[in-house]
């Protein structure tokens, strides 16, 4: 059988958004092997699509690249498809390598321009998830499955401050969609890794009946699962945002300084809110320090996410 090594994202929302070239190898009867990061191997070694997924830890030095070299240079691949656009496909014996290098000025959607390495036709997520395997977790799930079946998820966490809505924010959209009609038998299920609890604490202290704090308590497989049971999914522009969208739940997207057409959720039933300040604004500036600044996203009020929020359950639900 043909060999492909696809070498894709550190990041959750980048291997999701091309996750769509595991189909399309797999279709074209390729043995497919997947590099990729911590985060998103946890949810990939589930993947039906993929023989194997090799685990890719930054090292210092870049010797993670030498790591991962000695891993792989003794197999003769038929293709190497390298989206973090590296020299290490140089340095393996392949019949063909494909390299993804795109402009940070490029108004084209990830998924989209990384469809187009293989052909002309745009390669949509997906995961092909084993739900045989262990999601051993949800017993909490399951006990609060007996109380309600309407579940709205909230995820505040993203991987830069910057893009995060401020948490107050949050508290205060849950309290006023609960007092909507169409919320009020909601459990609201709050989703975050355990790095991210730190900066949720005030809407984790809420000891409220219709809050319920997942952060950092269940796998990212066991949270998909939750998603195909929920209703409606709320949160920055993230992987897990990425992740409830390919789950193909309703899904509302906060963005601030990110680049909608590039990383918008793709799926049937999604929203973007956005601020009022484009990411160039928000970015663009003379002196910009992204690792010296709060949220960028304080121009974006409770009242317009509310406001397009309950318009788009009423619309999807």
């Amino acid at each position: 059988m043909k060999k492909v090594l696809i070498i894709s994202s550190n990041r959750l929302g980048d291997s999701i958004l091309a996750s769509g070239l595991n189909k399309y190898f797999k279709q074209q009867q390729f043995n497919i092997t997947l590099v990729c990061g911590p985060i998103p191997y946890e949810l990939f070694k589930f993947c039906g699509l993929i023989d194997k997924v090799i685990k890719l830890k930054k090292k210092k030095q870049s010797l993670h690249w030498f790591d991962l070299w000695k891993k792989v240079f003794l197999i003769y691949w038929d293709c190497v498809v390298d989206l973090r656009g590296t020299a290490l496909s140089f340095f393996l014996f392949s019949k063909k390598r494909i390299l993804y290098k795109t402009s940070k000025f490029s108004e084209i959607h990830k998924t989209k321009s990384i469809s187009d390495l293989v052909g002309n036709k745009i390669h949509l997520p997906q995961i092909n998830f084993d739900f045989k395997q262990k999601t051993s977790n949800l017993k909490k799930f399951e006990k609060l499955k007996r109380k309600s079946k309407d579940f709205i998820l909230i995820a505040p966490c993203a991987n830069w401050v910057g893009k995060t809505w401020p948490i107050d924010r949050f508290s205060k959209l849950i309290e006023k969609l609960k007092n909507e009609d169409v919320f009020s038998q909601s459990i609201f299920l709050i989703l975050g890794s355990k790095e991210d609890k730190k900066n949720m604490k005030s809407l984790l202290d809420d000891k409220s009946s219709f809050i319920t704090d997942f952060v950092g308590q269940i796998s990212l497989a066991e949270m998909f699962v939750i998603m195909r049971q929920s209703r409606l999914f709320i949160g920055n522009d993230s992987g897990l945002m990425h992740l409830a969208a390919l789950s193909e739940l309703p899904t509302i997207g906060l963005f601030g300084p990110s680049d909608v057409k590039k990383y918008c959720p793709i799926g049937l039933k999604t929203l973007v809110i956005k601020t009022s300040k484009s990411y160039k604004e928000l970015m663009g500036y003379e002196g910009f320090d992204p690792k010296n600044v709060g949220s960028l996203m304080k121009d974006l009020s409770v009242s317009e996410v509310f406001r397009k929020t309950l318009k788009f359950y009423r619309e999807v639900k």
